[in-house]
């Protein structure tokens, strides 16, 4: 039995075709929000013309989505892996310190990062989504190793080079060697990924349910969120706004 634990970790922010000025003058600011809070804020960014017509320039990496549904399908990952799907990536922090826990023969942990972000600091202190990768070295030390898969934009975004954090940066999904996966992490980063894409993720959450036996899904990304239930609202401010 290996000694080490390979964690599949897919923030799905990453399969995003978007541009570095569309990221940051028409996404949500800050961290993780709930998905109702989410959603509200999404719809003001799509019921404003101007980011409105900038969003809808954003696509999906169908390449790389691909490679993604042929790993999932694949005999690289167990049928009986750990399987955890939700909405914040900070979920996976505890989800290794559990597998570490449960099984004791695990001394190393080798974690595949595909993600728009580098999650490796952002300044808290805390455990959150932006900085778990920091936290994991902190406990685990040598023991624990990442490869970051990174999406094109993220090297403009950060100033990368080839190497981060003693790193190398793999630039596609074909380029994970792992072949024996014991964990798949998955979330949809709802501040970090346009809604209209959501049924890209639904794809990917239906084709997990599919495939594997041990799967924990929170209640709320199960679901396409509904970023236009809040249009009648903007329609009666703009109208009010107009006649004022």
């Amino acid at each position: 039995m290996s000694q080490t634990l390979n964690v599949l970790s897919i923030d799905f922010d990453y399969f995003q075709n978007v541009s570095k000025d569309v990221l940051m003058n028409c996404y949500p600011a800050g961290l993780d929000l709930s998905i109702e809070l989410s959603i509200f804020t999404w719809s003001g960014y799509y019921n404003n013309p101007k980011s409105a017509k900038e969003l809808q320039k954003v696509e999906i990496l169908e390449d790389e989505l691909n490679h993604l549904k042929k790993l999932l399908l694949s005999d690289r990952i167990s049928d009986d892996a750990d399987v955890m799907i939700t909405n914040s990536h900070v979920f996976i922090y505890e989800l290794i310190h559990n597998c570490m826990e449960r099984n004791d023969h695990y001394k190393d942990i080798r974690c595949i990062n595909i993600d728009l972000h580098h999650d490796f600091v952002n300044g808290s202190e805390d455990v959150d989504c932006g900085n778990w990768i920091s936290h994991l070295y902190k406990d685990y030390g040598d023991h624990f190793k990442f490869d970051w898969v990174v999406n094109p934009i993220s090297r403009e975004m950060f100033g990368l080079k080839e190497e981060i954090f003693d790193k190398t940066l793999l630039k596609s999904l074909a380029d994970i060697k792992i072949k024996d996966f014991d964990v798949v992490f998955l979330c949809r980063s709802d501040n970090f990924f346009a809604p209209h894409l959501d049924p890209y993720f639904d794809e990917i959450v239906r084709l997990i349910e599919s495939r594997f036996h041990d799967i924990r899904i929170e209640k709320s990304v199960n679901e396409v969120r509904d970023y236009r239930k809040y249009d009648s609202m903007y329609e009666k401010l703009h109208r009010s706004l107009k006649n004022s």
